[in-house]
């Protein structure tokens, strides 16, 4: 994806996020100048930012005037970043303004930990996941125990996050937790949700450390509809 397709995308993801609260957004938000002032140097800190503070509460006018005044979207402190504390905050439009103004997605974020982008798919946050991606994000990204935001979408059963994130190359084959992405979206009863992950590739004859399978949960957890599914879908054990 270009920089010149990012930034139309940010730029739209935000024109409808402040149309939807009754505000349009300045245009300091599409001025393509701000990414290269706000974003160009990679900073730290050790506290807290005034960006990080605004972005927190949702203060846009205050996000923009620091924006303005030369503010780096990306210095990186022990407690996260900018847009960090937006997505953790729910501030949506917080979030989507600090990615058209160049926020890295995935700076700040320590190794082994949720990323934003799986926290977006984790809320089930179509606008914010899309605006993630665009900005950059890493879509097969994973923590500590294996789990990605496909993972986190597909365990609170949001098909539409789903959708998105194989659209942007997301692995169906993952293995969070020792067991593959499938196999938890069949103990779930997800009878759409495995249709459209074994339709992007998923493996339905993996087998985890216990010779567990999608199929062997199926049939245990005597889910029929599932178990015809991945018989038909080439499952043999």
């Amino acid at each position: 994806m270009t920089k010149i397709t990012r930034a139309i995308l940010l730029t739209s993801a935000l024109s409808v996020a402040l149309s939807g609260c009754g505000m349009f957004a300045s245009s300091d938000a599409a001025n393509q100048d701000e990414p290269a002032l706000s974003s160009a140097q990679n900073l730290t800190a050790n506290q807290p930012t005034p960006l990080m503070n605004a972005a927190a509460v949702g203060d846009l006018a205050e996000l923009q005037d620091l924006v303005g005044d030369g503010a780096n979207v990306n210095t990186v402190t022990p407690e996260g970043t900018a847009l960090s504390w937006a997505v953790d905050k729910n501030q949506q439009v917080s979030a989507l303004y600090l990615m058209s103004v160049g926020a890295d997605p995935d700076k700040g974020v320590d190794a082994g930990v949720a990323s934003l982008l799986m926290k977006a798919s984790d809320q089930g946050d179509k606008r914010l996941v899309k605006a993630l991606l665009a900005a950059g994000a890493d879509v097969n990204y994973s923590d500590v125990n294996g789990e990605s935001a496909i993972a986190y979408a597909s365990y609170k059963g949001h098909l539409t996050i789903v959708k998105a994130l194989l659209k942007a190359g997301a692995d169906v084959n993952v293995s969070p937790k020792g067991q593959s992405l499938l196999m938890h979206i069949v103990s779930n009863n997800d009878l759409l949700l495995a249709q459209v992950v074994i339709a992007a590739g998923a493996d339905v004859n993996f087998t985890d450390d216990q010779g567990n399978t999608a199929l062997k949960v199926a049939q245990e957890k005597g889910l029929s509809d599932l178990e015809m599914l991945l018989v038909q879908s080439g499952a043999t054990s």
